[in-house]
């Protein structure tokens, strides 16, 4: 993947994306292949950094599981006898449930990938390479570019302000004290350092085009995945 242009890997990951928000079950055992060939090419700390991104979304994935499971209507998992069986989950909420969990994991795999193997730089040249073409109709690159950066490095910085709140804040008492205690935390510190902070310069670097064969990549990806959509259907 390293090999790969920054242009081609930002959409050879939206292609990928595409198709996995369709939730063909053809195409989640196409990109969890893909993706476990590529997780080889990679150094050995590459699969822990995607665990830890994977551990942070845990309560998205219940909350997928839970309206999914109680909210899609169907057979009940377990055959009760009465009215019992409306309030219990379904076969389709499960099915569904898993589909979309194994779609979000692989998305969350893939952008992990491509934050390991792409800098920063990279990928604000390579939003700014695709973006250009947009420049005839008005659309400002330059400043899509640099507010991306900014966004970018905000998110960094409100990581290290939630991390410090966290060691502050005292371990014990009701959870949700706590949690109102980080957030005000994180929102004073982000507050302060926003009014506080000098102007800085962003430099976008520029970006030659990929080599033309490079575009294959995606073009088979694509091709792949919706060769297995109509080999289902």
């Amino acid at each position: 993947m390293q090999s790969l242009h920054p242009v081609i890997r930002l959409v050879s990951y939206v292609v990928l994306t595409a198709f996995l928000a369709l939730g063909n079950p053809a195409d989640l055992v196409l990109a969890g292949l893909l993706l476990g060939g590529l997780y080889i090419t990679f150094e050995r700390h590459a699969w822990p950094a995607s665990w830890r991104r994977l551990r942070r979304m845990r309560w998205l994935f219940l909350s997928i599981a839970i309206i999914y499971l109680w909210l899609t209507p169907g057979e009940p998992l377990v055959a009760v006898a009465g009215t019992w069986s409306d309030w219990l989950p379904t076969v389709d909420g499960a099915r569904e449930g898993m589909m979309r969990s194994a779609a979000l994991a692989l998305m969350v795999v893939a952008a992990s990938l491509l934050l390991q193997a792409t800098s920063r730089d990279q990928i604000l040249a390579a939003l700014r390479w695709l973006a250009a073409p947009l420049r005839r109709l008005g659309f400002p690159d330059e400043r899509f570019a640099v507010r991306t950066a900014l966004t970018l490095e905000a998110v960094n910085r409100v990581q290290e302000h939630v991390r410090d709140a966290l060691a502050k804040v005292p371990a014990g008492g009701r959870p949700v004290a706590r949690i109102g205690a980080v957030m005000g935390a994180v929102l004073g510190a982000t507050l302060s350092e926003a009014e506080t902070a000098p102007c800085a310069t962003v430099v976008v670097p520029g970006q030659a085009a990929p080599a033309a064969v490079q575009w294959a990549v995606p073009l088979l990806m694509a091709a792949a995945m919706t060769a297995a959509t109509y080999v289902r259907a």
